[in-house]
């Protein structure tokens, strides 16, 4: 730690030591550097035009209105594709354009287009199809709506398969070749977002900034690359939320985030997107965009008890399949597991996979894919990275293995026969060892900063805050103490503590979850412990104080 930078920064920014020291601790190297990370600014927003095919891209757009034909958005069912199509969907509801919208339902049609889809748009009289947060890969099905006489714009964020482009009218991609677009981390959300800049730039209307809590949702929950624009894109819809003028986000913010006045990464993360999410893993995810598009504030707690009640019914199955994907493990290996664990089962709940997936890479620390064998003997698949290894790369190598398949490095889904999975997991192994990818020892919870308990106060908190979005690639701090009193000990149901923590003259309370295991050894101590934590405002009967959040105990 270079703590002569950090007194600089702390004094020149006039911000709590605290707060400058663990700015230098996660790589900030001058004064200007610290700064950008309190201050997102509008200045890292980028020009649209910047982006290939922008220009035809608002043609297609104005072509479109002004052909007065059928308009269809056609998103992906996760949080990122849904916000995506509820952007368009109000962006061309401004343009005078009352377009329809479909998300595919991984019960039916599955991920992605699909030919059965595209005839069912061309039976509804679709003459001009929009794909969003997907598409990039759909050239067999992009050629069969050209076919049809339709107009095709493809606005996606993802890899090309590798295979070629698709045959659309306009594709909207910062990753395809060739594109110079600075920002090759937008989510499918962000694409959307910067073609309505576009199109509002045209026709001399203010920028859409009404849109941005859409984009928030959808970046954070997509794990994107924070890069700058998506920095200040993500603030700035994370500071419109809790206000949102969209009366579903509202009520979304009201009701599962307490009206909380700071909404951050945290939340979206954790509260927001299995939420949102729930209703595409159980059934069809229409549930989820409709109360993104409530435009009615008597509608939007009914269709959020919708939404409740889907995610219970997820909590259910992710737990049964959990335990049986953790049993199919130690098994099938015992101790002797392979670099890539690729875990199948009869009939397991397609829409809870990705999750387990994610539990299973987390655990064993390798990545993972869960594999649903379906009836017909085709396995769908949803696979998770740790770091280290690519999953786009993987699948690509793997490719003439399946049935369909796309995604990132970090996240990816495919199908593949029964009858292949045994030689999918063989060469998945061999591109491991290709990717010179090596199972490395799991972290612990490694605290970013020791800290005195009286160093924390509002203005911390608040610097905190200023420090947003976090996200897996940008964490939440993570602070210690040591020779801290523990004055009152509380075990809770569930296996919890509950500790008031006092240091000099500041006391604070702490919640430790699933840690009631240790009472004993915090007595044996006579009440005195480290504890590494992260200070949280806590907001309780319209009171709000730090709350510090255990995350372990020595």
């Amino acid at each position: 730690m270079d703590e002569l930078l950090a007194s600089t920064i702390a004094q020149d920014l006039k911000i709590p030591h605290l707060i400058a020291r663990l700015l230098v601790s996660r790589g900030c190297a001058s004064v200007a550097d610290a700064y950008s990370r309190l201050h997102s600014s509008e200045a890292d927003v980028l020009d649209p035009y910047l982006m290939l095919n922008m220009d035809r891209a608002v043609e297609w757009v104005l072509d479109a209105k002004k052909a007065n034909g059928k308009v269809c958005i056609f998103g992906d069912y996760d949080m990122d594709g849904m916000t995506a199509t509820a952007l368009l969907k109000r962006f061309f509801a401004e343009l005078g354009v009352n377009a329809s919208w479909k998300l595919p339902c991984r019960f039916d049609t599955g991920y992605g287009l699909s030919l059965p889809l595209i005839e069912e748009f061309a039976q509804a009289g679709v003459t001009h199809l929009v794909t969003v947060d997907t598409g990039i890969t759909s050239i067999a099905e992009i050629a069969g709506a050209k076919e049809k006489g339709m107009h095709v714009m493809v606005v996606d964020h993802h890899q090309p398969s590798g295979d070629g482009l698709p045959p659309c009218d306009v594709l909207l991609d910062p990753c395809q070749d060739g594109c110079r677009y600075p920002n090759k981390f937008l989510c499918g959300a962000g694409v959307a977002y910067k073609l309505t800049s576009a199109v509002f730039s045209k026709l001399g209307i203010p920028d859409p900034e009404r849109y941005l809590e859409l984009v928030a949702m959808g970046t954070l929950a997509d794990l994107v690359t924070m890069s700058p624009e998506n920095r200040y894109l993500t603030c700035r819809g994370l500071s419109q939320m809790g206000g949102s003028r969209f009366p579903g986000v509202r009520e979304l913010c009201r009701r599962q985030l307490d009206d909380s006045e700071h909404i951050g990464g945290q939340d979206v993360l954790f509260r927001i997107a299995p939420l949102m999410n729930a209703p595409g893993r159980m059934e069809k995810p229409d549930a989820a965009l409709d109360l993104l598009l409530c435009d009615d504030a008597t509608a939007a707690p009914a269709l959020l008890d919708k939404l409740f009640k889907f995610n219970d019914d997820r909590k259910k199955k992710e737990a049964e399949i959990s335990k049986a994907s953790m049993e199919w493990v130690r098994r099938r290996y015992g101790e002797k597991l392979p670099d890539v664990l690729v875990v199948d089962g009869e009939g397991w709940h397609s829409g809870v996979i990705g999750i387990v997936s994610a539990k299973l890479a987390n655990t064993f620390n390798r990545p993972s894919a869960v594999l649903s064998i379906q009836p017909d003997g085709v396995a769908h698949a949803s696979a998770r990275a740790v770091p280290g290894f690519d999953w786009h790369k993987a699948l690509f190598d793997c490719r003439d293995l399946f049935l369909r398949w796309g995604g990132h490095a970090n996240a990816a889904g495919f199908s593949v026969k029964r009858e292949n999975i045994e030689t999918l997991r063989e060469r998945l192994q061999k591109s491991a060892a290709g990717q010179h990818y090596e199972v490395r020892p799991l972290p612990g919870p490694l605290p970013d900063l020791t800290v005195a308990l009286p160093e924390l106060d509002e203005t911390v908190m608040n610097c905190l805050h200023a420090m947003e979005p976090f996200n897996s690639k940008n964490p939440y701090p993570v602070l210690h103490a040591d020779d801290v009193c523990v004055s009152k000990l509380r075990e809770l149901r569930g296996g919890h503590l509950q500790l008031e923590l006092t240091q000099g003259r500041a006391s604070f309370s702490g919640i430790a979850f699933g840690m009631s295991d240790l009472k004993p050894k915090i007595r044996a101590q006579r009440m005195k412990i480290g504890v590494s934590f992260e200070p949280m405002w806590n907001l309780y009967n319209g009171r709000r104080s730090i709350q510090l959040l255990v995350k372990s105990i020595d």
